[in-house]
């Protein structure tokens, strides 16, 4: 018995993942255990309020998990689970890609506004030579991470662990791609014990190990910095050519006593 409500626990709450409410989730699992059923019968075997079995029914029926068998009396049938994961896919697609569509709408239009507002002001606003931001969030790091890699225009220098390694092969492969074509140098300096996990990014960068080395920094054309927090969800952002320069020659010292990646 225990069995069967671990595994009746289980199923609901995969149904919760999928967007099923708790009326829901019991209403589809007995239509697809139990087959074709009245409003009335999937009451009694749901235990959802008869009040509410309609108003739930309907809702599956949007969502695509339950069509209505026409006859009488009316009975439903629960809609086989790759069909109703397929259609709510779909719909998660059809919404994913108007958002997007709605967003990229949205920059053109800021673009425009902010442009037209900087005209007033004669001047656009411009980050002073030396700039100090704070990136919160994984998200904001590693996008931010991307961006510079991709407008790189000469050189990009990375030093992290395996950890951080993983994650740059993870999020910013495409990004180190892109900057090859354009002929940037990229050089990736790990504490790593395992360079496999640089995976697709030994042909996009120079990889070496370096068992001495901690921190997790990137340098872009000898002009910005990104330090990167141990838990990898955070950073900062330095624009500073001084401190990239300076930067940029400790990392060259410490490159010469890696180890380059043995294939």
């Amino acid at each position: 018995m225990a069995s069967k409500n671990g595994s009746n626990g289980t199923l609901m709450n995969l149904l919760k993942q999928l967007g099923l409410n708790q009326y829901e989730s019991r209403i589809y699992s007995s239509l697809l255990s139990l087959g074709t059923l009245t409003a009335g019968e999937l009451a009694e075997v749901s235990n959802v309020p008869r009040s509410r079995v309609y108003d739930v029914l309907t809702s599956l029926e949007k969502k695509g998990f339950a069509i209505v068998q026409v006859g009488r009396p009316i009975k439903y049938v629960g809609v086989p689970v790759e069909n109703a994961v397929s259609t709510l896919k779909s719909t998660f697609e059809e919404d994913f890609t108007k958002k997007l569509d709605y967003v990229s709408k949205l920059e053109k239009e800021l673009n425009s506004a902010l442009s037209a507002h900087l005209e007033t002001r004669k001047k656009a606003p411009e980050f002073s030579e030396d700039f100090v931001g704070v990136l919160k969030g994984k998200n904001n790091l590693y996008n931010h991470i991307k961006h510079l890699i991709s407008n790189s225009n000469s050189r990009i220098l990375k030093i992290t662990n395996q950890e951080g390694l993983a994650n740059l092969e993870k999020h910013c492969k495409f990004a180190f791609e892109k900057a090859k074509k354009k002929g940037v140098k990229s050089q990736i300096l790990a504490n790593a014990h395992d360079l496999k996990v640089a995976g697709k990014l030994t042909s996009l960068a120079q990889v070496r190990s370096h068992k001495g080395i901690n921190g997790r920094v990137l340098i872009k054309d000898s002009e910005e910095v990104v330090l990167v927090t141990n838990d990898d969800d955070s950073g900062i952002w330095i624009k500073s050519p001084y401190l990239a320069v300076a930067l940029e020659k400790l990392f060259d010292h410490a490159w010469e006593k890696g180890k380059p990646l043995v294939e």
